[in-house]
């Protein structure tokens, strides 16, 4: 899917003395369209708040966020957690049961109802320690939404200077980007991002056979 995901394969088949052929074909995203009547009913829509798209597990850095949320106090934005959860990660799952000031989680929303959500966000927020390829930010960039994510080689080959990347270990940079100023993304210039499509994913694919 990328240049970084190549580098690491190739690393791997090293050990084993024999490195075969790797093309790079990045995965198509077909942006979806947004629709508002698929969000749950009563979810306050009015700025600020932000979105983060993803199944709850370790790698994908939920914890950083609750940390986030949780020093900032109830004059932070809001923070919706679209995904559900995954493994190993009781923790997270307890401090969530316990619940933190404006942060809710929405498991099983569709793709339709997640994409209003970032419409009308100030960003995706998408700390991730690792990535075979990062569709949400993709998904969001593609859609105009604004993008703070982990500095992440895939991340920025594929998005990038329409992200903004910052340390996934430093809680202190989150919380700067997510109060400067309470971010009015109406007041910011929109995404161009074009993301990759299918056809130029299969033409690649299929010239290697």
């Amino acid at each position: 899917t990328s240049a970084a995901v190549r580098a690491d394969i190739q690393r791997h088949f090293r050990d084993f003395g024999r490195v075969p052929p790797v093309a790079i074909a990045p995965l198509g995203v077909d942006p979806v369209m947004p629709d508002r009547d698929q969000v749950p009913a009563g979810l306050d829509l009015t700025p600020p708040y932000f979105v983060t798209v993803g199944t709850i597990e370790p790698r994908k850095n939920h914890a950083l966020l609750l940390d986030v949320f949780e020093a900032l106090g109830p004059n932070a934005p809001r923070l919706y957690i679209c995904g559900s959860r995954g493994w190993c990660n009781e923790d997270v799952f307890a401090r969530l049961d316990r619940g933190v000031p404006g942060v809710r989680e929405l498991p099983g929303l569709t793709d339709p109802a997640i994409a209003a959500l970032l419409q009308g966000s100030c960003g995706l927020l998408f700390p991730s320690l690792a990535e075979g390829y990062g569709l949400p930010p993709i998904e969001a960039a593609a859609l105009g939404v604004r993008v703070i994510c982990g500095d992440l080689a895939i991340a920025r080959e594929v998005l990038g200077s329409v992200a903004i990347y910052l340390d996934p270990h430093d809680r202190y940079v989150w919380e700067q980007i997510v109060t400067r100023p309470l971010v009015d993304t109406a007041a910011m210039a929109p995404l161009r991002f074009v993301p990759p499509s299918w056809d130029a994913h299969f033409k690649i694919v299929l010239s290697m056979t």
